[in-house]
């Protein structure tokens, strides 16, 4: 594991295409070993964290459930283990905690482990903890430990490695052929061979708009419902780094009732991709309509097509043929504009801005 003297998040970032290889590599080895006890009749996951690492989850959801053919749950552990039904019919829990050690996913976990016959993986960056201990089996994330409050490698990580979990299930239960598996793997490392060039083009991106970035008032992202996750995740980042007033849409919930926050200072950005053309379509009219009340219109496109508008506020990057991998290149501007917008602002990342926020809610019990 390489060491760095005073990381920062863009520290981090940089190191995510050579993590997330490394992730590659391990590929065969480390699935096999965390699916070795999941039954070849497997039909539902039920996966369960918290706070960007539940961001995460999400992101990788879709390509799951169409990948292996399982339903796949993703809960926040908070909110399952104080109200969440256990569904016996669950036969896979994923817990995930980077440190193994938080205390309300392993409390999750316990409660569905105790009403269900399900195997449980535990997904960490810690090899030794709780966590793996609680589980059947572990699926080590290879991050190390991120010492930055706001994690980045270990989101994209996450990402990565739950799709993984589900390509190999459908591996291993003849749901596709060695071929199709290997053409998965070979598209997964080409997406993973482009995320230098991503954060590079992000920073050339946020360079261009440097003025504009730091005068906003209110961010807010658009998108296809499969990048639900991602659009919660520039909002987590968004909020805890430039610390304006910021939302993740989907373009679902954008459509019912966002766009009446809109407003002639909205910053917006909409991550644009090679889905089902209803859902482009509809992107952008809505684009259209919105660049009456805005000026400040950006696209994140993947693409591979000049943008309607020539207005010159389109970032092009890798364009992806499968729309259920685009998370994990779609996260990488958002983490990278973050992080510049925030340091041209003169915010001190490595001092809470609200110090005693977390300890002001411990309660005696």
């Amino acid at each position: 594991m390489m060491m760095m003297n005073n990381p920062t998040m863009l520290s981090y970032i940089r190191r995510e295409q050579t993590v997330l290889g490394n992730l590659l590599s391990a590929y065969p080895d480390a699935t096999a070993a965390a699916l070795a006890n999941v039954p070849k009749t497997t039909k539902h996951w039920l996966i369960l964290t918290t706070a960007s690492s539940l961001n995460a989850a999400k992101s990788a959801r879709p390509y799951m459930q169409k990948m292996a053919d399982i339903e796949v749950e993703v809960q926040d552990a908070v909110a399952y283990l104080n109200y969440g039904h256990v569904n016996p019919a669950i036969d896979t829990i994923i817990g995930i905690s980077l440190s193994g050690t938080n205390q309300t996913t392993l409390a999750a976990v316990k409660k569905a482990q105790a009403g269900t016959n399900a195997t449980t993986i535990g997904m960490t960056a810690q090899k030794e903890s709780d966590l793996v201990t609680l589980a059947d089996t572990s699926f080590n994330l290879l991050t190390g430990k991120e010492t930055i409050p706001y994690i980045t490698l270990s989101y994209n990580a996450i990402v990565l490695s739950l799709m993984f979990l589900s390509l190999r299930s459908a591996a291993d239960r003849d749901l596709l052929t060695e071929l199709a598996a290997n053409q998965e793997l070979d598209d997964f490392g080409l997406i993973i061979e482009h995320m230098n060039e991503t954060i590079q083009r992000a920073n050339d991106y946020y360079r261009k708009f440097t003025i504009d970035f730091g005068l906003a008032t209110e961010f807010t992202s658009i998108g296809a419902s499969s990048l639900a996750g991602t659009l919660a995740e520039m909002q987590t980042k968004f909020t805890e780094i430039v610390r304006v007033p910021t939302r993740g849409y989907t373009l679902s919930e954008f459509t019912h009732g966002g766009y009446l926050g809109a407003h002639e200072t909205h910053r917006q950005f909409y991550v644009e991709m090679t889905t089902k053309p209803d859902v482009m379509a509809t992107m952008q009219a809505v684009k259209s309509y919105e660049s009456r009340l805005t000026p400040h219109i950006y696209t994140i496109s993947f693409t591979d097509e000049q943008p309607a508008v020539n207005d010159e506020q389109t970032l092009q990057l890798y364009p992806i043929e499968d729309d259920l991998k685009v998370p994990l290149l779609a996260i990488i501007p958002f983490q990278v504009l973050s992080w510049f917008i925030a340091k041209a602002k003169g915010i001190n990342l490595s001092h809470p801005i609200f110090d005693n926020f977390q300890a002001s809610l411990k309660t005696d019990k």
